[in-house]
């Protein structure tokens, strides 16, 4: 079974990550995914909702998804989340299942600079899923067979903008998984008052 490693921030976990994760299992690209928050990103910031509750919601946004696991290996782990050791230990976990990786092409250029690159492209092929106009190109030196560009997905919804949304004390219900809705307004978290 090919199996994939999503990870990220998820902060919030979203539709458009839902979305991503759909459309892998319906085309093909995967037969299980392993969503996995981070702890600490080391290309990012700081998170605006803590590693609980980040993984609290992934596990309320795919619940119902048999075949997507929400992972709390990397909430665990102390230091900087990276997505080489994740997939280490994945894959030995899965020894027999070939392995993908799932960023998006905003992160495509930026690749080369991630902790063990070169390991991270050994160890899976990197599916590289559309984020705005244009067909992403593949870093210079690339090993194209490495990469599957994703051609057909088109999700605009991100999370820089459900954050800014946040911030201004609105809830956009239309953008998140009504389970993850409903428990940020329940919590409190981003700031949005508790109903």
């Amino acid at each position: 079974m090919i199996r994939a490693l999503f990870g990220g921030s998820f902060d919030p976990v979203h539709n458009g990550h839902v979305a991503v994760v759909d459309h892998l299992l319906r085309a093909g690209q995967a037969g299980h995914v392993h969503v996995v928050p981070a702890r600490l990103s080391p290309h990012k910031g700081a998170d605006r909702a803590g590693p609980a509750a980040r993984l609290e919601l992934a596990a309320l946004a795919f619940a119902d998804r048999p075949q997507v696991s929400v992972d709390d290996r990397e909430t665990r782990r102390p230091g900087p989340s990276y997505t080489v050791d994740t997939l280490r230990e994945l894959a030995a976990e899965h020894p027999d299942d070939p392995w993908r990786l799932v960023i998006g092409a905003d992160n495509l250029p930026g690749l080369g600079t991630w902790h063990e690159a070169a390991e991270l492209l050994r160890l899976a092929v990197v599916l590289v899923m559309p984020r705005g106009d244009g067909r992403p190109h593949l870093p210079a030196g690339a090993a194209a067979e490495r990469f599957i560009v994703v051609e057909d997905f088109d999700e605009p919804v991100s999370s820089t903008g459900i954050r800014a949304m946040l911030a201004a004390g609105r809830l956009p219900v239309d953008a998140l998984p009504v389970a993850v809705a409903r428990r940020i307004r329940a919590r409190g978290l981003y700031g949005i008052g508790r109903t």
